[in-house]
C-alpha cells in the first residue's frame, strides 16, 4: 500500500500600508524565513499537460528532499524533482513501477519534453499500460533545486573552477554530488512513494546511474532495461571502442551503390588519415560568401581542428539521421573540397550554435562532480594512454583530465570495479554507437548472471527507440519482461534496415587542399 505523501501548505504573505502616508526611510522590510524541510519530506502536486489530441493527461508532481550528503549529517537537503504518472486501470495492482533514468548527466526535467508533441503518447503511456510510470530527477541539476548551473564564461578556460568556488562559497556540500548519492535518491524516492521494489529503466548515464543502485540497494530492484552501457569504468570513452564503431560504420557505407565510386582509397577512414597528413603540412584556406553579409571572407582549418571532425560535422554521429551525412562530410574532405565544412560552420555560427556542436548547454557543479567521482581506475587510464586508435579519433580523455583537475572528487578503485549481480537485466546497444561503444555492453553482460544481451545491428546511442521502430519481436517482448520479468522471445539480435545515404557534393579539385 502507499504512504499518503506529504503535503504542502502554501504560506502568503501581504505586506500592509503603514498608517503614515510617508514612511520612514530608514525602515527595513521584515525578513521572512521558513525552516528548510526535513530530510525525507516529499511534496507531490496534481499536474496537467495537453496531448497531441488537444485534451489534457494527469501526472504528480513534486519534490524530494534528500540530504546533500548522506556521510554528513548537517550538510542541509537538496530537492529532486519527480514525476508520477499512474498506470491505466486494466494494469493489474501490485505491479513493481516502472523508474526511469535520464542519462547526461544533464537532465533538465520532465517539463519541456511534455510540451513536445507526441512525446508523452510514444515515451511514457505505451509504460503505463504495464505499471506506474516514475521519472527521477538528477540532484543539482535542472528542475531540481538547488540548479548547480555554472556561467558559460567559464569554459573553455578554467572549465569550472570559478563555478566550483561559487558554489562551496554558498555553503554547498559538493561531495555529496555522487552517483553512489543519486542512486541512494532512487532508493529513498521509491520507499517515500510506497514501492518496495522498482524495475529500473535507464540508458547511457542512465545506465551508469541504474548500475550504482542494482549495486548498493538491490533489494529494491525486481529487474532492469538498460541501455546505452555506461559500466563503473566507462566515463572515460575507450579510443579503440569508438574506432570499432567507426569501422562499422564506414564498413555499411562503403558497401552502398550510392557511395559507389566516391569511396576515398584504402576507404573512408583512410581518406580521413589522408587528410590529417595533409594538414600537417600547413593549414586550408577557404573564401566563401558569408550568407548574411554576401561578403567574401577567408575562413583557415588547420590540424587540430580538423582531427576533431572525424565524427562529421554536418550532422550528428550519435544518432541514425546524423550518421546519414558522416560519409559525404569524409568524403568531402578527403577530395579536398573544404568549402562544405566551411559552410557548416558559417551556418552555425549564424545560428548561435557553439563550435557547431549545437546551441551552448551550460555546465553544472552537479555534471562535474558526478562524472569527476567516477572517474577512471588506473589500469583503463594506462589501456587508454597507449590506444593506437588515438591517433585517429583523438584523446577522448583530455576533457576529463583538464576539468577534474577544478572538481577534486573521487569515488576510488573498488567502487569503478565491475560487479556481478543476479537481478534479471535486458540489456540493448548498437553496434554504431559512438558515445558509449558496443564493446562496453560486451565486456558488461557476462556480470549480469540473468542477463540478455540484443545487439541492434546498426544502432546508434539511441539503439532501444530505433530497435523498438523496427523489429516486432522486441516490444512484446521487452513489454512482457517489464510486467513480470519473462524473458521468452526476447531477439538476441534486431537488425536495422540500410540508412539512406546523403550523396557527397560533386567532386572538386584536390588542389583547394593543397596548404
Amino acid at each position: 500500500m502507499r504512504s499518503r505523501p506529504l503535503r504542502c501548505a502554501c504560506l502568503s504573505v501581504a505586506l500592509l500600508a503603514a498608517a503614515s502616508p510617508e514612511p520612514s526611510p530608514a525602515a527595513a522590510p521584515p525578513e521572512v524565513a521558513a525552516p528548510e524541510p526535513a530530510a525525507g519530506s516529499l511534496f507531490l502536486h496534481p499536474e496537467r499537460f495537453a496531448l497531441a489530441d488537444g485534451s489534457l493527461g494527469a501526472a504528480e508532481r513534486g519534490l524530494y528532499f534528500a540530504p546533500v550528503n548522506r556521510s554528513t549529517p548537517d550538510s542541509g537537503v537538496l530537492a529532486v524533482e519527480l514525476y508520477r504518472f499512474p498506470a491505466q486501470s486494466s494494469v493489474p495492482p501490485g505491479r513493481p513501477p516502472i523508474f526511469v533514468l535520464n542519462g547526461g548527466p544533464g537532465f533538465e526535467g520532465l517539463a519541456p519534453r511534455l510540451a513536445e508533441r507526441d512525446f508523452y503518447e510514444e515515451e511514457i503511456a505505451p509504460r503505463t499500460a504495464i505499471a506506474d510510470v516514475v521519472v527521477v530527477g538528477q540532484r543539482g541539476i535542472g528542475s531540481s533545486t538547488p540548479d548547480t548551473i555554472c556561467e558559460p564564461a567559464a569554459f573553455p578556460f578554467v572549465l569550472g573552477k570559478n563555478c566550483r568556488e561559487f558554489w562551496e562559497g554558498t555553503g554547498l556540500d559538493l561531495a555529496g554530488f555522487t552517483v553512489l548519492e543519486a542512486a541512494a535518491d532512487v532508493r529513498d524516492v521509491a520507499l517515500a512513494l510506497g514501492y518496495h521494489q522498482v524495475v529500473l529503466t535507464g540508458g547511457s548515464f542512465g545506465s551508469h546511474w541504474a548500475m550504482a543502485v542494482m549495486r548498493k540497494h538491490p533489494e529494491i530492484v525486481a529487474r532492469a532495461v538498460l541501455s546505452g552501457m555506461e559500466g563503473p569504468d566507462h566515463t572515460y570513452d575507450s579510443p579503440g571502442g569508438v574506432l570499432a564503431a567507426l569501422e562499422r560504420i564506414a564498413a555499411a557505407a562503403e558497401s552502398s551503390e550510392r557511395l559507389a565510386g566516391r569511396i576515398p582509397e584504402g576507404g573512408l577512414l583512410a581518406g580521413f588519415r589522408a587528410t590529417l597528413d595533409r594538414l600537417r603540412q600547413g593549414p586550408v584556406s577557404v573564401e566563401i560568401e558569408h550568407p548574411e553579409s554576401g561578403e567574401t571572407e577567408e575562413m583557415q582549418f588547420f590540424l587540430p581542428q580538423v582531427q576533431g571532425l572525424i565524427m562529421g560535422y554536418s550532422g550528428r554521429i550519435s544518432s541514425r539521421s546524423g550518421i546519414a551525412s558522416w560519409p559525404a562530410d569524409l568524403i568531402a574532405l578527403a577530395e579536398g573540397d573544404f568549402e562544405r565544412l566551411a559552410r557548416v560552420r558559417l551556418r552555425r555560427e549564424a545560428d548561435g550554435e557553439e563550435g557547431g556542436g549545437g546551441p551552448r548547454r551550460y555546465r553544472t557543479a552537479s555534471y562535474f562532480m558526478l562524472d569527476c567521482g567516477s572517474g577512471i581506475s588506473q589500469q583503463r587510464r594506462e589501456r587508454l594512454e597507449s590506444d593506437p586508435a588515438i591517433e585517429i579519433v583523438g584523446d577522448l580523455g583530455s576533457f576529463y583530465d583538464q576539468a577534474c583537475r577544478a572538481w577534486p572528487a573521487d569515488l576510488g578503485e573498488e567502487f569503478r570495479r565491475n560487479f556481478e549481480t543476479d537481478i534479471p537485466t535486458v540489456i540493448v546497444h548498437g553496434t554504431w554507437d559512438t558515445s558509449t561503444p558496443y564493446e562496453n555492453a560486451l565486456e558488461l553482460a557476462p556480470h549480469f548472471l540473468r542477463g540478455k544481451l540484443v545487439t541492434v545491428e546498426g544502432g546508434s546511442h539511441g539503439a532501444l527507440g530505433e530497435a523498438l521502430r523496427h523489429s516486432e519481436d522486441l516490444r512484446p517482448a521487452l513489454e512482457r519482461f517489464l510486467a513480470a520479468g519473462d524473458l521468452a522471445g526476447m531477439p538476441e539480435r534486431v537488425v536495422l534496415p540500410e540508412v539512406d545515404w546523403e550523396e557527397p557534393p560533386a567532386a572538386r579539385s584536390s588542389a583547394a587542399a593543397d596548404p
